[in-house]
């Protein structure tokens, strides 16, 4: 209940701080008849309409508070890994609890900024990211290039981790899935096994967990964030459960199509985030683009209090669209991906109109056309009728500038 005061109290004066200061929400509050005093805590949020990505595109300027100074705003831009990259300001004053928000995951899996670091990405994307990866050079940290891991040459990989011996790896899921893999094929024996590891940005589906678990032997933990906000929105225990941070933000599962104005409670859905730190440029009820389940009053048998919730489903364009209109999770078609995952370095899958799924593969040596048509006729049978599925090998899958490999590119959900 305490958390929860807490948690109300900060949204009651975001509220109140973007009715007086920021005149896209005073606008938006004249227009639907909520005033402040109607916002007394997270079950009034409703009456506020979904803030879009396309809206702030529209009204960055609006967005930003009128007492907002220039040394108060950090401008920043989102890889545009799913759609259009997005310019917003962020709160300089945020950046100390964004740093907090990281170590304190690290606590979590029993690892420290102070302990030894391997991170999977792209050489820019490290030059400008946090201090932890900053203080984590600085005490040992490392990076593998991605050269290495696209050459598919397992020894300079093993030789990295063994040079390291990294306490926790940091990656994309479809970086440790190359990383797992390289480990695998080495057949060696890596001298000292990381303590825990740590994915964030992407969905990690059961066959990389399974890679990893054969690989390393070692914790999976995650974290929920975005370069939209303030700081991790959420993190996993050593029970795989998602709590939520609520010294930062509110997180709703909301109804509705993507890119809905409205959006009222839901059992799974949209996920909207409040963030309640970002003073210059308030982002309420801003649909992230993730989907996600509730948790409801559940808790979690770790101990701690702080709420739940019940699973990440995803992106909305990790979505495949059917020719009948039905939306089927990616994650799904990853499940049947598994029976093939030995003949596999890698696959994404692509799609620009609902009557077609393309599927990318990047084969493991021999691969024929019986295991190609095995496989499309797997997926055809999730998909169901009217939506053909077509399998192509190819040499390698470019990553987005950012360094991420989505499972799903669609252009099916754009202009959100």
């Amino acid at each position: 209940m305490e958390l929860r005061a807490r948690q109300e109290a900060r949204l009651r004066a975001l509220i109140r701080w973007a009715y007086d200061t920021v005149p896209y929400y005073r606008r938006v509050m004249h227009e639907t008849r909520v005033l402040p005093d109607n916002i007394r805590g997270i079950n009034d949020l409703p009456l506020l309409p979904v803030l879009r990505r396309r809206d702030v595109k529209v009204h960055l300027d609006a967005l930003t508070s009128e007492r907002a100074g220039k040394r108060d705003l950090l401008p920043t831009v989102t890889s545009g890994t799913s759609a259009e990259p997005l310019g917003f300001y962020r709160d300089r004053r945020t950046v100390p609890f964004e740093q907090a928000t990281k170590w304190h995951s690290m606590e979590w899996a029993g690892v420290t900024p102070a302990d030894s670091h391997l991170m999977l990405t792209m050489d820019r994307v490290l030059e400008r990211t946090s201090q932890v990866t900053w203080w984590g050079r600085m005490v040992g940290g490392a990076s593998i290039p991605l050269e290495v891991l696209y050459s598919r040459e397992p020894d300079p990989v093993v030789e990295i981790l063994d040079r390291v011996a990294p306490a926790v790896v940091l990656g994309y899921p479809s970086l440790l899935h190359l990383l797992a893999q390289a480990v695998l094929r080495s057949g060696r024996p890596l001298r000292t096994r990381p303590r825990c590891i740590f994915y964030q940005a992407e969905q990690m589906g059961e066959d990389t967990r399974g890679l990893i678990a054969r690989a390393f032997g070692a914790p999976i933990f995650s974290r929920y964030g975005a370069a939209e906000l303030s700081g991790l929105v959420g993190q996993t225990c050593d029970r795989g459960r998602w709590h939520l941070n609520t010294e930062g933000f509110v997180v709703e599962v909301v109804g509705g199509e993507p890119g809905d104005p409205h959006g009222m409670p839901a059992s799974n859905g949209r996920l909207v985030i409040t963030d309640l730190r970002n003073h210059a440029m308030p982002l309420i009820r801003y649909e992230i683009g993730d989907m996600g389940t509730a948790a409801g009053e559940e808790k979690c048998p770790c101990g701690r209090t702080l709420p739940l919730l019940g699973g990440l489903e995803g992106r909305i364009w990790e979505w495949v669209v059917t020719a009948v209109g039905l939306r089927i999770p990616a994650i799904i078609l990853q499940r049947t991906m598994r029976l093939h995952i030995d003949l596999l370095w890698e696959y994404q899958f692509r799609q620009d109109r609902p009557e077609v799924l393309e599927v990318a593969v990047v084969p493991v040596g021999d691969y024929g056309e019986d295991r190609q048509e095995e496989l499309a006729r797997a997926l055809q049978a999730v998909l169901g009728g009217g939506t053909a599925v077509r399998v192509t090998p190819v040499s390698h899958i470019p990553r987005e500038a950012s360094g991420k490999r989505p499972v799903m590119k669609s252009t099916l959900h754009q202009g959100r």
